[in-house]
């Protein structure tokens, strides 16, 4: 065998020696690593918790944006004015809630009723500020062609 072999063969495996130094700094330093543990613990258990916080308020916003949506389609079915109303209402709660795209999609149905109402200029400032804050190409799409329409009447 060479040299370098015997060598390396008669140092201690680092596996075994990290292993060994860990143990026994677990044996002489307990208490700090209970603790330590303990708050490791619960810093995930927070990090679990609010996720489950956020994905909460996410069904939410999506179950009244559900409801807004099927507001707004009774109303172009029955021209019932309390549809309109209500889908108005859930559209402005959920546009000022920043989750995700959803309010994007919400301003989209304000932007339509205000056009449906004959405020143009509102609708077309809606239209505007969804094409300068979304990056969701799709939504931009439909603002640039609603924008284009009102700009033609």
């Amino acid at each position: 065998m060479k040299k370098k072999d015997k060598e390396i063969i008669q140092k201690p495996d680092m596996l075994l020696t990290i292993f060994t130094s860990t143990v026994q700094f677990i044996r002489n330093n307990s208490k700090q690593c209970i603790v330590g543990l303990v708050v490791f613990i619960i810093a995930l258990a927070a990090c679990y918790a609010y996720t489950l916080h956020v994905k909460s308020q996410y069904d939410k916003i999506q179950y009244k944006l559900t409801q807004g949506i099927q507001s707004f389609n009774e109303y172009s079915t029955s021209g019932n004015q309390e549809n309109i109303d209500k889908a108005e209402s859930i559209f402005n709660e959920i546009s000022q809630k920043k989750m995700k795209q959803s309010h994007y999609v919400a301003k989209l149905y304000l932007a339509k009723i205000n056009y449906m109402r004959g405020k143009n200029e509102d609708a077309k400032k809606i239209y505007q500020e969804i094409i300068k804050g979304t990056s969701d190409s799709m939504l931009k799409a439909l603002s640039e062609k609603a924008i284009q329409h009102i700009d033609k009447k």
